[in-house]
């Protein structure tokens, strides 16, 4: 009997020794819980304002502040270089993208073009040229005089300065076969020729590209100081 009665003290021992230790590992698995949470919530509420862009953007889209809304995240190392924050966001309109963006993804410094910027008092206009009058070397951040002759194929025709100067925002060449201009001279195609001016300029460059014919002087970039001939 006494074998029998120690034997059932111990088992209740060992009972309340599990007993004891589940309570206890349960307690600490809300408290790691509650400890994780708050952890958790505090990382998640260390983020800042970004700019992402608001619907599906194609490049070469010119970015308007339509364009673009704001989100949170949190950006660490090399990620918050590339984002952009919220305050940065006025300066963006007039940029061109130099890729596709889909709705609701950052927008990063990567995906700017490093071209001109087209301002809110600028249009881009396309003007046919002719490529044998543009320098080769033309690209896009130029700095061109658009000059206009008007009767080019008559004697005495009058040239004159349609603009002082304006940026070269694209520049295509036709890469076909050589025709023959209205005066028998051969002509290498046409070159079509993006140039950013003010809205104020457009007209005037309208009708020369339309009624003269148009060439493109290349200028120094600015603050360039000119050289002595030597």
């Amino acid at each position: 009997m006494a074998t029998s009665a120690a034997s059932q003290g111990w088992t209740r021992l060992m009972t309340a020794g599990r007993i004891d230790g589940r309570l206890l590992l349960g307690i600490a698995l809300v408290a790691v819980s509650v400890i994780g949470g708050l952890l958790l919530w505090g990382s998640a509420g260390n983020t800042s304002p970004i700019v992402v862009a608001d619907k599906d953007l194609p490049e070469g889209h010119v970015i308007t502040s339509d364009d673009l809304a704001i989100s949170e995240l949190r950006a660490e190392g090399s990620l918050a270089a590339l984002v952009i924050p919220e305050a940065q966001l006025p300066s963006l309109v007039g940029h061109t993208l130099g890729t596709r963006v889909h709705a609701g993804e950052p927008l990063i410094r990567e995906d700017l073009s490093t071209g001109p910027v087209i301002g809110p008092d600028d249009v881009a206009m396309t003007i046919p040229v002719e490529a044998d009058s543009v320098y080769p070397g033309l690209r896009s951040g130029d700095a061109v005089t658009v000059l206009g002759t008007a009767g080019a194929a008559q004697a005495g025709g009058l040239t004159v300065t349609v603009l002082d100067r304006a940026l070269v925002y694209d520049v295509s060449l036709e890469r076909s076969a050589a025709t023959i201009r209205s005066d028998g001279e051969e002509s290498r195609g046409l070159s079509n020729v993006t140039l950013v001016v003010g809205k104020d300029e457009a007209e005037e460059l309208a009708h020369a590209s339309v009624n003269w014919t148009v060439t493109l002087a290349l200028l120094p970039p600015d603050g360039a100081e000119p050289t002595e001939p030597e």
